[in-house]
């Protein structure tokens, strides 16, 4: 099995879901918006090794409808800053709520990189009172991104 050849038996597990993080924004004026995805299925000791966004696995109608749950769930608790809503997904694209991170993440810089938004600006201005200045037409993806931890 070519696993075991890579890698030692004993220490991999390759899991049959893929793990998505949805980066979000939100402002205490009930707008919240989804940066897209970032996939990072590859860990080694719960750590993430290798993120990618967008995602390779997600399409165009279920990275929406998870978007979409990600903005509701922030609207819902009436949530005011950057944060992600991670998932799981399955082989037939149903995707599982896993958790909220209520905070910007260390791999933030490749949603920054394919949306052109700096996160970290917008999270300054949310944080003293400011509206988000977009809409969620205008996210787009632009380009891929990879970030690895060695």
């Amino acid at each position: 099995m070519l696993s075991q050849k890579v890698t030692r038996p004993d220490t991999s597990h390759f899991e049959r879901y893929v793990f998505s993080v949805f980066q979000i924004i939100a402002d205490s004026h009930n707008n919240a918006l989804y940066l897209n995805e970032r996939e990072c299925s590859i860990q080694r000791r719960n750590q993430k090794v290798v993120e990618e966004a967008p995602s390779v696995y997600l399409d165009a109608s279920t990275r929406k409808a998870m978007g979409e749950q990600a903005v509701s769930l922030c609207k819902n608790i009436n949530y005011s800053s950057a944060g992600t809503v991670e998932f799981l997904v399955d082989e037939n694209r149903n995707f599982y709520f896993l958790e909220m991170n209520t905070r910007l993440q260390v791999e933030h810089p490749i949603t920054e990189f394919i949306t052109g938004i700096d996160l970290v600006h917008q999270m300054i201005r949310v944080a003293k009172g400011h509206s988000l200045k977009w809409q969620q037409e205008d996210i787009s993806i632009e380009g891929w991104a990879i970030e690895c931890r060695v």
